[in-house]
């Protein structure tokens, strides 16, 4: 009984270590995808972009936030829907857009 219960837990711990890994070649894949995508695509250097990470929340379920280096006050999220990445939106990096800020990097 004591091995059966010792073996259920390791089974349970390696489900989730497995999961977690799982998760984070995701986030990590889709990262690149839309650094990728913003070098081959729009142009840009990789020494334009300051930061880049993909997070997993509610909707959009996945997001990729970019941080450019000549605009380190805003972010740009991306998403991949349909095998497409595109721009959804902007925000400040910290605070709230009270519709007076300048994006210089908006995709149309």
């Amino acid at each position: 009984m004591k091995k059966t219960k010792i073996l259920l837990l390791v089974i349970v711990l390696m489900a989730c270590a497995l999961g977690l890994a799982g998760l984070k070649i995701f986030k990590d894949k889709t990262t690149s995808e839309v650094e990728t995508y913003l070098i081959e695509k729009r142009g840009y250097n990789p020494n334009d972009i300051y930061e880049i990470y993909t997070q997993i929340g509610k909707a959009p379920l996945v997001s990729t936030t970019v941080i450019f280096e000549d605009d380190r006050s805003s972010r740009y999220l991306y998403r991949k829907e349909n095998g497409k990445i595109y721009q959804y939106s902007m925000a400040p990096v910290q605070g709230v857009d009270d519709g007076t800020k300048r994006y210089k990097h908006i995709e149309e």
